[in-house]
C-alpha cells in the first residue's frame, strides 16, 4: 500500500493553495499602502547617500536587537543619536512610514494564517 505522502505529495492542494497564495500577494501588491511604499522607495534611492546611510542604520539596529545584549537600551539611543540627521530627512521618515505599514499589514495576514492553521507548538512553550 503505498502512502497518501507518496501519492499525493506532501501537501495534495498545494497547486492551490500556491496559486491563491499568489492571487493574494498581487491584491496586497495593488493597495495603495503598497504603491506608496514603492514611490518613497524611488524617491529614497534617488538619494544614494541617504540610502546607504540609512542602510547602515537599519543593520546596525537589527544587529543590536538580535544581540539581546543586557545594555540594549543605551545602545539603542546612543545609535539613533547617531542617525538623528538621516532619519529625520523626509524622504526617510516617508519611506520608513510606509513601510510600516505595510508591513502591519502583511502581519495581520500572517496572524490570520496561523491563528486559522493550529499547529501545536506546545513544544515551544
Amino acid at each position: 500500500m503505498q502512502s497518501e505522502a507518496k501519492e499525493y505529495g506532501i501537501f495534495p492542494d498545494e497547486e492551490e493553495i500556491l496559486k491563491k497564495t499568489d492571487e493574494l500577494a498581487e491584491l496586497l501588491c495593488q493597495t495603495d499602502g503598497y504603491r506608496r511604499y514603492k514611490k518613497h522607495l524611488a524617491a529614497l534611492k534617488e538619494e544614494p547617500e541617504v540610502y546607504q546611510q540609512l542602510n547602515e542604520f537599519r543593520l546596525k539596529n537589527m544587529e543590536l536587537q538580535l544581540d539581546k545584549d543586557e545594555h540594549y537600551y543605551e545602545k539603542a539611543e546612543e545609535l539613533y543619536s547617531q542617525y538623528k540627521n538621516i532619519l529625520m530627512e523626509s524622504v526617510v521618515m516617508d519611506f520608513l512610514t510606509s513601510e510600516q505599514r505595510i508591513c502591519k499589514l502583511m502581519r495581520k495576514v500572517y496572524d490570520r494564517i496561523a491563528l486559522t492553521v493550529d499547529l501545536d507548538i506546545s513544544y515551544m512553550d
